[in-house]
């Protein structure tokens, strides 16, 4: 039975991720521009519209970003809207990531955060009462809600509840219970397949007299005829954009997604081409629509009749505050449902899986034919496509086959409407473990990163190659020194005898811990490019964090918790340190173990008199530990914080050719609040310079005092 979960609830998150980036490249064109253009849209369009397909948007960083939320309680039934709303601040930085930043009053969720931020808790914050009908009751809280429900199978109480909670940070009255509505036939679309009798039992959990009569219009509607033309101009009649207050409200995509639910029948590309080919809130409908479809239809109703998961190969990017978790794909986020509906409902949380191992029927996690090495080679798939069971199917042609998986952001994928913000997940000194299949002894497979040089051009960096013989191999390959420069792609490299073809597959790959060294050291100024991708590496809600012609980096902050962060939750036992230069300012120092910008651990310098360890939970922050030291401003320290399970140490010292051989002063405290996660700066109202950055896996790790 939880296999037939887990299957179903992959295919829910493939159904929502595919919904929007079926629908992204039109999001906002009127109907009559979508018909004129398209007809029918039956394909992704994005090359028409001029757009990358995979990029960072609200629906999909929403979704997931606020299961951290469920991920960062013991609690969650009891869970509520001010729990939500702290994730908020977690995990969201301002004027960046997530959210469309329209302003106070004109977008929803921009308006909520600004209220949070002045102190306003949920549910307040998202009430009509302070922020407006108008305003309240658009369409946000129904496209972030789809992985709460996924949580809930067959629960649809504990999807209302949870959703309900999540919803009214931002939201408020029918934008709420829409939000619910869904989530209702989501947790109930794991056992009811029959659309008619799905709308019955979702609406039986209860629904107001204002929603239950959208919902009976529609259906009447689509019971007078199959024409989604005549029932969208219906739509437009008396549930028109025109109707309602706001840019995008709720009311008109609702009835649009349960018209394409009913019009579409048990046909998941049906369904989907009416959905988009209505326009309003494409991208957004199509993900709810999807979820829906993925989870009732199943798996292998997704690709009935057109190939809606070759092109986006489980991809997606996931912007926060937590970086190292941007870069991801529908497996993983399958996993975190899955592990958050274990503690939900008191199961064993599933073990844990290598990064890639391919578990679900069509799976490949990202891998495609390298972009870098290979132009003309076999798409990459999954095995068990073939009946050879899962892992990534390698097969040769002209004797070799390259493949690799996006380990950073794509610059490419950039486009305007969502800030698109990550840290790498993969780094300089940490180990690669991978595991194949090798039907054929003659086979050889390579491991090579694609790393990004000072100028942002592509260089490859190559692993020993394997030649053994044997049917199963085990590569093991610790990345060399990359001078600080962030890894692009992950790949592999299989290899044919002489006049040969050969295939060999893929079953794992992963990579544990902090790196073994990770290095940035001088100016990452460069005067050609500017920006080079070592400094986007770093995610920054430090309203300034740029180069220096003569440190690495500068970190500026008007307001207190100006943070930049890298690195992922397997950083676990480390050192993080940093000489660093302190102008005007309140506090500043180096952060370790942080998931998200407002939980980590920090050394911090201040009042030109101390230092200390603190441990930041959220809006409140404790003192581990403290000691005097006198420092000035413009003058240079070394700061280093090292975390090993629950010992958390520290050493400052003056910098510089007078005074270098000064004590250190050092500092302990054991706490067990963060176990893991990335490294980074923090200055408080004000300016600090780094002259480099660095991170030592445990082993280097010093503990002095």
């Amino acid at each position: 039975m939880q296999e037939k979960i887990a299957e179903k609830t992959y295919a829910g998150v493939l159904g929502k991720i595919i919904g929007v980036f079926y629908g992204r490249p039109i999001e906002g064109w009127p109907y009559e521009k979508i018909r004129k253009t398209f007809d029918v849209v039956d394909h992704y369009v994005y090359k028409e519209a001029g757009t990358p397909l995979i990029v960072a948007d609200d629906d999909v960083a929403g979704t997931f970003t606020f299961l951290n939320a469920v991920e960062d309680t013991d609690h969650i039934r009891e869970l509520t809207a001010e729990d939500f709303g702290e994730a908020w601040l977690d995990y969201v930085i301002e004027d960046k990531t997530i959210f469309w930043w329209g302003g106070l009053g004109r977008s929803t969720e921009h308006t909520a955060y600004l209220r949070l931020k002045q102190g306003v808790k949920a549910p307040e914050s998202g009430s009509a009462a302070l922020n407006g009908e108008a305003v309240a009751e658009q369409i946000g809280a129904q496209i972030f809600m789809d992985a709460l429900a996924m949580m809930c199978p067959g629960d649809p109480q504990m999807a209302r509840k949870l959703v309900r909670e999540s919803a009214r940070v931002s939201h408020d009255g029918i934008a709420v219970e829409a939000a619910c509505f869904l989530a209702s036939l989501e947790a109930l679309a794991y056992e009811i397949r029959d659309i008619e009798e799905l709308l019955n039992q979702a609406e039986a959990q209860g629904v107001s007299d204002r929603l239950g009569k959208i919902i009976e219009d529609v259906r009447q509607e689509c019971r007078k005829t199959d024409d989604f033309r005549q029932v969208r101009d219906w739509l437009e009649t008396y549930y028109g954009y025109q109707l309602y207050p706001g840019n995008c409200h709720v009311i008109p995509n609702f009835a649009l997604i349960l018209a394409s639910l009913i019009l579409g029948g048990d046909d998941f590309g049906k369904a989907m081409r009416i959905c988009i080919s209505c326009g309003w809130d494409t991208d957004c409908n199509g993900a709810n629509l999807g979820c829906i479809n993925g989870i009732r239809l199943g798996l292998s109703a997704i690709n009935e009749n057109f190939d809606f998961r070759g092109p986006i190969a489980d991809r997606l990017y996931n912007i926060s505050a937590n970086g190292g978790e941007c870069v991801s794909d529908a497996v993983q986020q399958t996993r975190r449902i899955l592990a958050a509906s274990a503690r939900l409902y008191g199961r064993p949380v599933p073990g844990k899986k290598p990064r890639y191992a391919f578990e679900y029927p069509g799976a490949v996690q990202g891998f495609a034919s390298c972009p870098y090495l290979e132009r003309e080679s076999y798409p990459a798939e999954n095995a068990s496509q073939y009946g050879k069971g899962n892992g990534l199917l390698l097969r040769t042609r002209n004797g070799r086959c390259a493949v690799s998986v996006p380990v950073m952001f794509d610059p490419a994928d950039r486009q305007q409407n969502y800030c698109l913000t990550a840290s790498p997940v993969l780094y300089e000194g940490q180990t690669v473990h991978a595991e194949f299949k090798v039907p054929d002894t003659d086979t050889q497979l390579q491991l090579y990163a694609a790393y990004y040089n000072f100028d942002n051009q592509i260089q490859i960096c190559y692993g020993p190659v394997w030649k053994e013989g044997q049917k199963h191999a085990v590569l093991t390959w610790k990345l060399p020194s990359l001078g600080g420069m962030p890894v692009a792609r992950m790949g592999v490299l299989c290899m044919a005898g002489v006049g040969k073809e050969t295939e060999a597959i893929l079953k794992s790959m992963d990579w544990n811990g902090a790196p073994e060294h990770f290095e940035i050291r001088g100016s990452l100024r460069n005067y050609d490019i500017g920006l080079n991708m070592a400094m986007e590496s770093f995610v920054s809600s430090a309203r300034q964090f740029h180069f220096d012609s003569r440190a690495s980096f500068t970190i500026s902050h008007t307001e207190r918790n100006g943070a930049a962060t890298i690195g992922t939750a397997q950083w676990k036992d480390y050192m993080v340190s940093s000489r660093m230069e302190p102008s005007l300012h309140k506090r500043f120092g180096v952060i370790g173990r942080a998931r998200g910008h407002r939980r980590y651990y920090a050394l911090m310098l201040w009042d030109g008199r101390y230092a200390g360890i603190f441990c930041r939970k959220g809006g409140k922050e404790y003192c581990l530990a403290k000691v005097d030291f006198s420092y000035g401003n413009n003058e240079k320290y070394d700061i280093e914080l090292c975390m090993n399970k629950d010992r958390i140490t520290g050493r400052v010292r003056a910098a510089g050719s007078r005074r270098s051989n000064e004590e250190w002063k050092c500092l302990k405290a054991c706490d067990g609040t963060y176990r893991s996660g990335g490294a980074g700066f923090v200055v408080d109202e004000g300016t600090v310079l780094a002259y480099d950055f660095c991170v030592e896996g445990l082993n280097n790790c010093r503990e002095d005092g």
